[in-house]
């Protein structure tokens, strides 16, 4: 008996569910056009110099060597600014390494 319950309620869980999918999906197969192009992102080089060029080239040839400049570069520059930070903040006299606890 208990069987029983539990496949008719496992088809009613289907019906319910399957029934608006292919209610949405008929109507936007039917109306749907021709397979667009892929886009191709490129980063517009005009005016740029030094590193700024050097990157846009990068990106431009190869994202991944791009992705890969940019996981490093991040966390030295944040390394750098986060120093600069903190030896300003430790000139102006706050002491941020001894906590109270």
């Amino acid at each position: 008996m208990y069987t029983t319950h539990v496949k008719r309620l496992k088809l009613a869980m289907v019906r319910v569910i399957a029934l608006p999918c292919l209610l949405l999906w008929f109507p936007v197969s039917l109306f749907a056009g021709e397979k667009a192009q892929p886009l191709n992102f490129i980063a517009d080089t005009n005016g740029l110099s030094g590193m700024e060029l050097w990157y846009a080239n990068l990106y431009n040839s190869n994202k991944f060597y791009c992705a890969l400049v940019t996981i490093l570069v991040i966390p030295i520059v944040g390394f750098i600014l986060g120093s600069i930070a903190d030896f300003l903040i430790s000139k102006t006299g706050l002491d941020l390494k001894s906590r109270a606890k």
